[in-house]
């Protein structure tokens, strides 16, 4: 079985971002998973908007063009989705089989979104049963322009797709299963994964996904910012994001500081912060007054725009939480990687989805990741 597993072209994973492409291959290998190929590239101008990807030529091209420059091949890929459209509720109903839920799936959904049903995807998974007759059901809706114009990509690229996945699945796939700290399949853990165009808020209690919302603070409206308040551009803007240090601003209060750009910046990631705050407090809302599961254990922070100066001491300070950034583990698998591939420490937060994906499709047998 080993043998044939070995043999067994694995799939790509295919971070399809407003700001930029990420690709990873991984495989696996009689010590474990192993990273042998990663790719990063910028998303085309305005290509992707709100997670739909506008212009499907010119992003297949560059996933072309970043999977050749990086030696990958393979025939297949997975990819996924997220955005403010992108709804995923654990939800309580009566128990009934898989069989009969689908067929009132689109009324269940409909309490969720405001658009149309019939416009959107709709998936789920039965959790447990919680007794008095009721069952946890994990449900997913997506527009079905964000699905098709990813699934068209991929298609556009020469890639098979073999799945679309959630960002928040991969990330947790990525950040808790593939972790060799056990600690974090028992704890509540928020995980922020902070973005282009987008933050993705995910919170994990004892393992389980219990809530994911999107916000639109991130690294384009910080830069944005940015550029006002000096009167730059946005390339000058987009530098001097990652040069302010928000740790100078640790313990002093909110609007305090004095350089116009670090003010603007601290008041958009406090912002982001609130947000979180309300997030953690609508879930322990939905809790018995007392539970040990309420108290967040630590907040973890992914993507691109986690890589501010200062911004885990800040974020800890206002959130008095232990705060950490990406996996340790993917970061030893990347550090493993070629000096020629082009990838620094700073960009393995990058990487957390495109991981995430490109383990999909590997059989559980070989879930252990190699050193």
């Amino acid at each position: 079985m080993l043998s044939s597993l070995l043999a067994h072209e694995s799939a790509v994973g295919i971070d399809i971002g407003s700001g930029s492409i990420k690709v990873m291959h991984a495989e696996p290998t009689k010590q474990g998973i192993r990273i042998s190929h990663v790719a990063m590239c910028p998303t085309p101008p305005e290509a992707v908007k709100e997670g739909v990807v506008v212009n499907v030529p010119e992003v297949a091209a560059a996933i072309q063009f970043a999977m050749r420059s990086a030696g990958i091949r393979a025939s297949s890929a997975v990819t996924a989705i997220a955005g403010p459209g992108v709804v995923v509720r654990n939800v309580q109903i009566p128990c009934m089989s898989e069989q009969v839920f689908r067929k009132s799936i689109a009324f269940e959904a409909g309490k969720y979104v405001s658009s149309s049903v019939e416009d959107s995807v709709v998936e789920f998974e039965i959790v447990s049963e919680v007794g008095d007759g009721q069952m946890n059901v994990l449900l997913v809706v997506a527009p079905k322009a964000i699905v098709d114009s990813k699934v068209s990509a991929i298609e556009h690229a020469g890639l098979d797709p073999l799945a679309v996945d959630m960002e928040a699945f991969a990330t947790f796939r990525t950040l808790i299963e593939q972790s060799d700290d056990p600690s974090l399949r028992e704890s509540t853990i928020a995980l922020l994964d902070v973005g282009a165009s987008h933050t993705e808020i995910n919170l994990i209690c004892k393992g389980k996904l219990e809530l994911t919302r999107t916000i639109p603070i991130a690294g384009r409206s910080l830069t944005n910012a940015i550029k006002n308040a000096e009167n730059c551009t946005d390339d000058e803007a987009e530098q001097k994001k990652y040069e302010l240090d928000l740790s100078e601003l640790v313990g002093q209060p909110a609007g305090s500081a004095s350089n116009p750009a670090l003010k603007v910046l601290q008041s958009l990631v406090d912002e982001m912060l609130r947000e979180v705050r309300r997030s953690v407090n609508y879930y322990q809302s939905q809790l018995p007054e007392g539970a040990a599961e309420a108290a967040i254990d630590r907040l973890i922070f992914t993507g691109g725009t986690s890589r501010l100066q200062g911004l885990l001491p800040y974020a800890g300070s206002r959130l008095n939480v232990e705060v950490s950034i990406g996996s340790p583990m993917l970061s030893d698998l990347m550090s493993a990687l070629p000096s020629q591939s082009g990838v620094s420490d700073e960009d393995v937060p990058l990487f957390t989805v495109a991981f995430g994906l490109a383990v999909k499709e590997i059989p559980a047998v070989c879930g252990a990741v190699a050193a």
